[in-house]
């Protein structure tokens, strides 16, 4: 923590040193200094860091204290910067502007004096407490560009799960009273697994079979009783949660009542829980099953079937540990003999826990496969906090992070407990925070990708989902993992977690304030409008607040996802925010204005105003050239005058009639969402130039998603020739309302497409000839196609797909599939091909997963179903076709 700060401090002396040059020349000297101390006390510091994991208390109160005199410089160099900006605007007269920069200077200098003694005293007492000085050079190098080497944990089979999964599923079917519902509890300690057991049971073929309507509910500790209800109100019922909330449960009763359910309550703490829904799951004798895990026996013991999951037994963590500690996924059955003693002893260590031993694993992969080493991880356990040894081997998992993932880790610590965390806002957030490093050549989104991969591949983090390219799109963080970060985030004063039972006097401390749930705020009548947050560098919401003040003068971080419903319009004070890198406002309904002063937000970096009412962009967001990410809900693009050369994110936008004057400079553009819509003009329709975008899309060199929506979409939209920089896509999805007319022999689709989502196509002929060429496809949905009565895909065509939806292909017949055509597919979703008289032949596709049936009444299965698993259902809606597993969806 403190080798970070204190590496982010040094940027910003000799950044300050340069922009201020003129107003430092009277503390220039002393800045200097300052810079020559901390780089020294950088040597000492990873000395000291492994000292203060051994235990030792002098050494951990000096790393603190080197923290503290960091946070003082980055504070006081933070402050200096408002304060001169405040004075900068052009009506400001510049003798004012002159007197305000000489009396901060002196605030600064006189500063910089204090914070110089205090560096001083520091350095000689590390002398003292025997830390040795291990170079002044002691970054990390930081990680290079990498591809999984060990699978995801939800992707393996965990060892010793394969008796009680088959167990369970035999409770869920079978047993006393068969057609009663039936409450199943599955009962352990934290990191046992129960989760992971629950979902594999969840995700089995023969439970997906069987049971119509399947429902996964995280509980958790902190729960909210009605996010809880709407969530199950929108899975079952697939209509949008409405504001009023007292008719939930008879909804869901009414329409579990139709089918065969199963629901899963996952991480239930108290008894009430079940007490609490029960209204909803009607007992209507066809045999549905609710099935909870817990920690809790009292909550196991309250319903009829309890399943105690037994700890690995010695044999079963030797395997686990050795299967997660090398990529060979036979190495526990090569192991070298002079690795195998210690090992054990490893193993021995983790108490029969899977998540102590995954992590443990993992760490072992990261380090050389010899007896020293691995001896060296097991002294190590011996260094960490007392108490289980589940959490000794977490700390040691986290303390074997280079600082700066420590610092992402950490930052996790601001999500709910359970969350299903979205991965591109949490990657802006560390950007914004200063996580990465800025001098480093290349894009800083990589290098947080890369970050996140890493913790994925030590187990810190549980991916949920990786989208079609191989990037995780969603994660959770176990609940110990959680702990821990939180246990390492209060102790260095970084979060406030409006959760609990914290004084007021702990915000003025706190880097960090989120909001989990408000019933709990609001009992302890916390108004934080008038709560001043001096030091707060992020301001995280996951709940709606009644109000909240802009007396955040040093904030990076803003996100307010689903705000306060009476925020119309942000305050002008925004403007004196001049540090915010990521403003978050998506959902918030009311939101209606944004200020035009939020130009003045030079540093602003992302801005999220998806899904609010905003119906004009002010012209001086256009004019900030940090921006690297704008997500807006169909509004105009930015003017032809426009020099974004950070951007990367744009969208969706419409494309606006001064393009045709001339095109925004976008050169790092990687992902463009384009709204493209006709208008009336004295009565008739008038389609935009559709010659606009084909420029603008041969601009883009770095394009690698794009998504067309609109009410008519040309031919031309796979015109390549026109358009170089489309050639290197990857995602192209085009979705018009009505049918757009595609000629196959005039059609060229870009090469390295992994993802290609079309929607409401009029082809002359079969599209499949053409789609199946595309060398490195891997997902393709095809949706209300029109004039196909006959497909047909070759031998070796569509050699890399995996996943494949047809949704209402009305006209369609018949689909033949050759032998060695699709080898590699996954997932299969038919949905709506009412005239489609039998599936083709895929007893070839050794790989299939998954077919899905709906709405295919008439449809002989014969030919498909030898090597893998039917369903059929009525989908409610797509969504809750594609998102009805916790773990994973059928198109990306």
């Amino acid at each position: 923590m403190a080798e970070q700060i204190v590496s982010l401090v040094l940027t910003k002396l000799g950044g300050l040193l340069i922009e201020e040059c003129f107003f430092l020349k009277g503390v220039t000297k002393q800045v200097e200094s300052v810079k020559t101390h901390l780089r020294l006390m950088q040597g000492f510091l990873r000395d000291a860091e492994e000292m203060k994991n051994k235990g030792n208390n002098g050494t951990k109160q000096w790393v603190k204290e080197v923290r503290d005199v960091a946070f003082e410089i980055e504070n006081a160099i933070d402050t200096y910067v408002v304060k001169i900006h405040n004075v900068t605007a052009k009506h400001v007269p510049r003798w004012r502007r002159c007197a305000v920069k000489i009396v901060a200077l002196h605030k600064l200098g006189n500063a910089i004096s204090a914070i110089k003694e205090k560096i001083r005293t520091i350095s000689e007492s590390a002398i003292n407490l025997g830390i040795k000085k291990l170079g002044e050079d002691v970054g990390e190098a930081r990680l290079p560009p990498q591809k999984p080497v060990v699978p995801d944990i939800d992707d393996d089979e965990i060892v010793g799960f394969e008796v009680d999964r088959e167990n369970i599923i035999n409770k869920l079917i079978d047993g006393p009273n068969t057609q009663r519902r039936h409450i199943i509890s599955i009962v352990g300690p934290g990191g046992l697994g129960k989760t992971t057991l629950a979902r594999k049971v969840y995700n089995n073929s023969k439970v997906k079979e069987l049971f119509g309507i399947r429902v996964w509910l995280s509980i958790s500790q902190d729960f909210k009783l009605i996010d809880v209800l709407r969530k199950m109100y929108e899975k079952v019922t697939g209509k949008n949660a409405v504001e009023d909330a007292a008719g939930y449960l008879g909804e869901i009763n009414k329409s579990l009542s139709e089918k065969r359910y199963l629901i899963v309550l996952d991480d239930v703490w108290t008894n009430d829980v079940f007490d609490w829904l029960k209204d909803g799951f009607p007992d209507v004798g066809n045999g549905s099953r609710v099935m909870i895990t817990t920690r809790n026996l009292d909550v196991a013991l309250d319903h009829t079937r309890v399943f105690k999951l037994p700890f690995l037994n010695k044999d079963e963590s030797l395997k686990l540990l050795l299967k997660n500690a090398n990529q060979n996924p036979d190495f526990f059955l090569i192991c070298p003999n002079e690795l195998q003693d210690v090992a054990e002893k490893l193993a021995e260590r983790c108490d029969g826990l899977p998540l102590a031993i995954v992590v443990l694993g993992r760490l072992l992969s990261k380090k050389p496969c010899d007896h020293a080493h691995w001896s060296q991880v097991e002294k190590n356990l011996d260094w960490y906090r007392d108490g289980e040894g589940c959490m000794n081997i977490l700390y040691s998992s986290y303390h074997d992070l280079p600082y700066y993932l420590k610092s992402c880790f950490r930052y996790l610590a601001c999500f709910p407990e359970d969350h299903k965390i979205e991965v591109l806002p949490l990657l802006r957030m560390w950007i914004a925070e200063g996580f990465m490093d800025h001098n480093k050549k290349g894009m800083l989104e990589d290098e947080a990708e890369h970050c996140l991969e890493e913790l994925a591949q030590r187990s810190l983090v549980q991916v949920v989902k990786r989208n079609c390219v191989g990037s995780i799109k969603y994660f959770r963080v176990h609940d110990l993992l959680h702990d821990l970060a939180i246990r390492e985030s209060e102790e260095n004063d970084l979060l406030f977690i409006c959760n609990k039972e914290n004084t007021q006097t702990d915000f003025k401390k706190a880097r960090r304030v989120v909001i989990h749930n408000n019933h709990k705020v609001e009992s302890q009548n916390q108004n934080l409008e008038n709560i001043a947050m001096p030091n707060v560098r992020s301001f995280l919401n996951f709940d709606s607040i009644a109000q909240i003040g802009i007396r955040y003068p040093l904030l990076r971080v803003l996100e307010l996802v689903e705000f306060n419903k009476k925020l119309k319009k942000l305050p002008e004070e925004l403007k004196s925010m001049i540090h915010l890198r990521y403003l978050g406002l998506a959902r918030t309904l009311s939101l209606e204005q944004l200020p035009e002063t939020i130009g003045c937000l030079q540093n602003l970096q992302t801005i999220n105003i998806n899904y609010t009412n905003v119906e004009k962009i002010p012209s001086s967001l256009w004019g900030i050239q940090a921006l690297r990410h704008v997500t807006l809900t169909r509004l105009p693009g930015p003017p032809p005058s426009a020099n974004l050369v950070n951007l990367q994110t744009l969208g969706s936008v419409i494309v606006p009639e001064s393009w045709r004057d001339g095109l925004p400079h976008l050169p790092r553009l990687r992902s463009l969402r384009l709204g493209y819509f006709d208008k009336e003009e004295n009565g008739s329709i008038v389609m935009p130039d559709w010659k606009i975008v084909l420029t603008l899309l041969g601009t883009l060199h770095n394009l690698v998603s794009l998504f067309i929506e609109g009410d008519r979409i040309p031919t031309e939209i796979a015109d390549v020739k026109t358009s170089p920089g489309y050639q290197h896509l990857q995602t192209l999805v085009s979705e018009p309302p009505y049918s757009t007319r595609f000629f196959l022999d005039t059609v060229e689709l870009p090469r390295n497409l992994i993802k290609l989502s079309l929607w409401h196509i009029w082809f002359d002929k079969d599209p499949m000839p053409k789609l199946e060429k595309l060398p490195c496809l891997k997902s393709l949905m095809l949706t209300r196609i029109e004039n196909i009565e006959e497909m047909v895909c070759s031998a070796g065509g569509f050699p890399q797909l995996q996943k494949l939806f047809i949704y209402k292909v009305h006209d369609l017949k018949q689909w033949k599939v050759e032998k060695e055509a699709m080898c590699l597919l996954k997932t299969l979703t038919i949905w709506g091909c009412q005239k489609l008289s039998a599936l083709p032949d895929l007893n070839h596709v050794k790989t299939l997963q998954e077919l899905r049936l709906a709405e295919m009444s008439d449809v002989s299965e014969n030919p498909a179903r030898s090597n893998h698993q039917i369903f059929r259902g009525e989908m409610k809606s797509k969504s809750n076709l594609i998102a009805d597993s916790p773990a994973t969806a059928p198109f990306c």
